[in-house]
């Protein structure tokens, strides 16, 4: 097979998964966040008695009513993380400060660890826990 060929090939190949695409729809569903109701524009012929509808989605939970929200590991990290940063920003404005004992506080040097930590914080958020962004088609 010559150049020619293969990219005679390769465009074949994109315009039948392009005709796929088109002519095969997905199942199409929406969510009314307001009335908190999901809907399933699917053609309910096609569903059997004993078939499933599995449907993978994220809540969002009232703290007062689930208390539990709060001991979440990464929140904790995250919050920690963020205050460490404050607390260093508000310290800077007293650098050479002496307290009692002669303990000096060195609020750059916090301020740039919790900088530090927030990135870690960030990466592992848009790596472990954030939807990969989807191809764009076209």
């Amino acid at each position: 097979m010559g150049a020619s060929e293969v990219l005679s090939y390769a465009m074949t190949k994109t315009y039948l998964a392009d005709l796929d695409f088109l002519l095969t729809t997905q199942k199409q569903i929406r969510f009314n966040k307001r009335q908190e109701r999901l809907y399933l524009d699917i053609d309910w012929n096609t569903i059997n008695k004993d078939d499933y509808v599995i449907v993978d989605c994220f809540s969002t939970l009232d703290p007062s009513d689930y208390g539990k929200v709060w001991n979440d590991s990464f929140l904790k990290k995250y919050l920690t993380a963020t205050m460490k940063r404050q607390w260093g920003q508000n310290l800077i404005k007293f650098a050479g400060v002496k307290l009692p004992g002669g303990i000096e506080l060195n609020g750059r040097q916090i301020y740039d660890d919790a900088e530090k930590d927030l990135e870690i914080i960030r990466d592992q958020m848009s790596n472990t826990y954030e939807l990969p962004p989807l191809d764009m088609i076209g």
